[in-house]
């Protein structure tokens, strides 16, 4: 098992790597994360194939690791010392914190030109979204467990995010 001081040095290192340039967010302006759903994204029987988009907080990837390794979760790649963590420790973490919120979180990776965050913990999607929704109090429980959990700033809340697997259309419209 690494210590602690090798791991918040990786982890320190890598967090610096990640950022979307300003050119990256001006071509894909399209697909930046949303405060509201717009009603071109909701699934219904006139749009039945809008594009994947997720209800989810946005998490620095580091700070599941750093959650993986206070709960003993980490998961280690012996072969590989440039990257001593699995990300499978990400998940196992996600795993973790729905069993602490009584909520099925999903791990999941926004599109990355023009997100504002690493990895996003998803509470329901655009197509999952009438069987999965809380009530507002009980949404609000899981997101501030999460905050404390993963020690996010309260200002940290969720947002709609485009999935980086799904290259449907998102022109730019505006509702």
């Amino acid at each position: 098992m690494p210590t602690r001081s090798s791991v918040s040095a990786y982890l320190s290192r890598e967090r610096r790597k990640h950022c979307p340039s300003k050119e990256m967010l001006r071509l894909h302006a399209s697909r930046c994360p949303m405060n509201q759903l717009p009603d071109r994204y909701r699934v219904t029987a006139a749009n039945p194939d809008p594009p994947l988009v997720h209800f989810a907080i946005p998490v620095d990837i580091f700070d599941l690791y750093e959650y993986a390794y206070k709960h003993d979760l980490i998961e280690i790649i012996p072969h590989l010392p440039h990257v001593p963590i699995s990300p499978a420790s990400a998940l196992s973490a996600t795993e973790r914190l729905s069993q602490e919120v009584q909520y099925e979180l999903e791990f999941g990776w926004p599109f990355e030109p023009t997100a504002d965050c690493g990895v996003i913990l998803s509470l329901y999607d655009n197509y999952t979204m009438e069987e999965k929704l809380l009530i507002d109090e009980d949404q609000e429980d899981v997101i501030q467990i999460v905050q404390e959990e993963l020690g996010l700033d309260k200002s940290v809340r969720p947002k709609w995010y485009f999935d980086i697997h799904d290259l449907g259309d998102s022109d730019d419209e505006s509702d």
